[in-house]
């Protein structure tokens, strides 16, 4: 298994709070059977954490002279949506993830403004978006039409292992398998509270969607983004709701 989405790096942002945290979350992850991860600590221009790469990739680097493990360990960015994300990207200020083409970027959790269509296209001139963790927005929980508009753009959804097994999230991240939506099932660790583990999510989305598409969300989309390949997105089109969007 793979995960592209976790705050592992220790003492950059909410995420891990030093190495040993990190080297018990990877030890953990090694007995779930995950083989490879990307870090992705959060950046955020006008909030808390605004680390930019050069720092992060040494941090990165004592890591994995630190790390003695079987995980594959490899490092980008989730960025939080602002007008200079593509400037910073091409300064190589921040990452996109693994050093490919694609990036990971979230949104606000409450509010999704107009604006935010722009940077995403811009955005989209040189990169592969992927949207994170759609599941945990209020707007798409009230108005899934939020993710068909990205995903007829041509952007990708990735969601959270963890949303599968929460009462206010199930219900949605369901619908957007079952719709073919997301590309990516991810554990967005952070600590032993939000631990790097994938399998009992690959259990349920076997259980529930069959093996295909557990393999497909875990490990075949994840590995395609190391190896900067195109991932081919078939989502099903639903009945629109004349939900004006915010």
């Amino acid at each position: 298994m793979i995960d592209i989405h976790s705050h592992l790096l220790p003492n950059v942002d909410d995420g891990s709070k030093s190495m040993t945290e990190t080297l018990s979350l990877l030890n953990d992850a090694e007995k779930d059977g995950i083989t490879e991860i990307i870090l992705t600590p959060h950046f955020m221009k006008n909030g808390e954490f605004r680390i930019k790469a050069p720092e992060l990739i040494e941090k990165f680097n004592i890591l994995k002279n630190t790390y003695q493990g079987s995980i594959k360990l490899n490092l980008g960015n989730e960025l939080y949506i602002h007008p200079d994300l593509p400037e910073l990207l091409e300064r190589n200020e921040v990452l996109s993830l693994s050093e490919t083409d694609y990036i990971l970027v979230e949104f606000p959790f409450v509010n999704y403004e107009e604006e935010y269509d722009e940077i995403l296209y811009e955005l989209s001139l040189k990169y592969k978006i992927i949207i994170a963790h759609p599941e945990r927005y209020k707007y798409v929980q009230k108005n899934i039409q939020y993710c068909l508009k990205w995903l007829d753009e041509g952007y990708y959804l990735q969601s959270n292992q963890s949303s599968l097994f929460q009462k206010h999230t199930d219900k949605i991240l369901r619908q957007l398998i079952n719709y073919d939506f997301v590309s990516f099932i991810a554990s967005d660790a952070h600590n032993p509270s939000r631990p790097l583990k994938l399998q009992n999510a690959f259990r349920k989305l076997t259980k529930e969607f069959g093996e295909k598409k557990a393999y497909k969300l875990i490990y075949e989309n994840p590995k395609t983004i190391l190896n900067n390949g195109e991932i081919i997105s078939e989502f099903k089109k639903i009945k629109e709701k004349k939900t004006r969007f915010m």
